[in-house]
């Protein structure tokens, strides 16, 4: 029997591309950048995310300790939504204790939810609007200390954020580390369900579990690992051209 020749097909190269996703006030002024591969991150966690389950309504991004990214993550999840899916999603920061919102988006300014729930300031006149039609901004603003327990666990902050549930599509929550504040523990709880932000080697794995013990009742939809480094093999760097 003679033997079938095999055609010479060319392996097809798949490229997968996005552009970053600029992020700019109402008024044109640029705030922040997100590179093309956290753009492709976030669209492919959120597009698994509405394949397995319904998106939350409102998530709870959170963290073990505090600089491992929660602020950006919200941010950048937030702005995927908005710019991807034309969703109408608020950006609420509940992290009194250091609050990150407005040092990330530098010249943006609002007197933020602790003004709100003073009754200073109208919940209206506390948003700061983006480029992004769907994307509004509620930065934490200032709380004396000795209140921010008592408005962690009080009704009038489940009423206001539900009353934000009704003027939006999805409220992405800022909280504090779980492991700065046990403010943190009725603050996520005031989400639907969470995504664990995690630096990737810095955050020890026992603390982890630890922290999401401490919000166990609360559906975690998956992990973000923040600042991957992947170190390329010699052999390999050895072959790109070098300037």
């Amino acid at each position: 029997m003679a033997k079938r020749k095999q055609a010479n097909v060319k392996p097809t190269q798949l490229v997968i591309e996005a552009d970053p996703l600029k992020l700019e006030s109402a008024d044109g002024a640029a705030l922040i950048e997100f590179p093309s591969v956290a753009v492709q991150n976030f669209r492919h966690m959120i597009t698994r995310l509405a394949n397995v389950s319904q998106l939350p309504a409102r998530l709870t991004v959170l963290a073990t300790y505090p600089e491992e990214g929660v602020t950006y993550t919200s941010l950048a999840l937030a702005a995927t939504l908005a710019h991807d899916w034309r969703a109408r999603v608020c950006v609420v920061e509940l992290n009194w204790h250091r609050p990150g919102l407005l040092k990330l988006t530098p010249g943006l300014a609002s007197p933020g939810l602790a003004a709100v729930i003073a009754g200073d300031t109208p919940l209206a006149d506390a948003f700061v609007r983006t480029s992004l039609d769907g994307l509004a901004l509620l930065p934490a603003g200032e709380m004396l200390f000795g209140r921010r327990t008592t408005v962690a666990r009080s009704a009038e902050l489940k009423q206001l954020i539900a009353e934000l549930g009704s003027q939006f599509d999805r409220l992405v929550l800022d909280i504090p580390a779980i492991k700065m504040t046990s403010d943190a523990i009725p603050l996520a709880a005031l989400g639907d369900a969470a995504c664990l932000v995690i630096r990737q080697g810095v955050t020890p794995a026992p603390d982890v579990k630890r922290a999401l013990d401490d919000v166990g009742n609360l559906p975690m939809l998956g992990v973000v690992l923040n600042r991957v480094r992947v170190q390329t093999p010699r052999a390999i760097l050895n072959l790109i051209p070098q300037e």
